[in-house]
């Protein structure tokens, strides 16, 4: 804070990311997908009534975002269930997804399935870099002496949190002193900011991970 009451709120005390969150969120990725497999593993011994089904190593939940791709995997993968099951299970694909707002797509199950495929299916061939947590919106609370006030507020665009980042610029009117000024940044942290590193060519790709939640970090004025 300057002589003016001009300020900025900087993050400070992130910390580092535990060695083994890579590992975690990997494992993380295989049960959801796993979960999904059984699904389709267990209705299809309920539709053959025999266990295990026949031809078991063909059967897991197809996903794609392509629907010329559906009939051939839905033909090899979900050959023993009734049409009005793999009419719902076509329903839920990404490519299914219907323009949403904002608000509302973070619920879809066609776009989590999605992201879900994507992020799985890197895991499987490519390094995985957790990068740090990436917040998504802030709503500072102020606590301010007597007489003072907080004229404008601007909250930087969301990006990697690290130690010094800078969270928001402010204004604070009719201050005396730093004395008694304290900001909580109320920071919502639905994201993970990752990377995949491809063993073959190396490359890196940024992806938001949308599985971890997380809440408010220390800040400073």
């Amino acid at each position: 804070m300057d002589a003016e009451g001009n300020c900025e709120l900087v993050a400070t005390n992130v910390g580092s990311i535990p060695d083994e969150l890579p590992l975690l969120l990997g494992e993380m990725l295989y049960q959801l997908r796993s979960a999904l497999d059984s699904c389709i593993y267990q209705a299809t011994v309920y539709a053959t009534k025999q266990d295990p089904p026949p031809d078991e190593g063909k059967i897991e939940f197809p996903i794609t975002t392509d629907p010329k791709e559906w009939p051939s995997l839905a033909e090899r993968r979900l050959f023993a269930l009734p049409a009005p099951i793999q009419d719902a299970i076509e329903r839920v694909q990404p490519y299914k997804s219907q323009s949403l707002p904002p608000a509302e797509m973070v619920k879809s199950i066609n776009r989590s399935l999605g992201i879900l495929h994507d992020l799985a299916r890197k895991d499987r061939h490519r390094t995985l870099h957790v990068v740090g947590s990436w917040p998504l919106d802030m709503s500072p609370a102020f606590r301010l002496p007597d007489g003072a006030s907080v004229d404008s507020l601007e909250v930087l665009p969301p990006s990697v949190l690290r130690d010094g980042t800078v969270i928001a610029k402010f204004h604070i009117s009719g201050l005396v002193s730093d004395s008694g000024v304290s900001v909580n940044p109320q920071l919502n942290f639905p994201f993970l900011a990752v990377q995949f590193q491809s063993v073959r060519n190396r490359k890196h790709l940024q992806i938001p991970a949308v599985f971890c939640s997380g809440q408010n970090t220390d800040a400073g004025v």
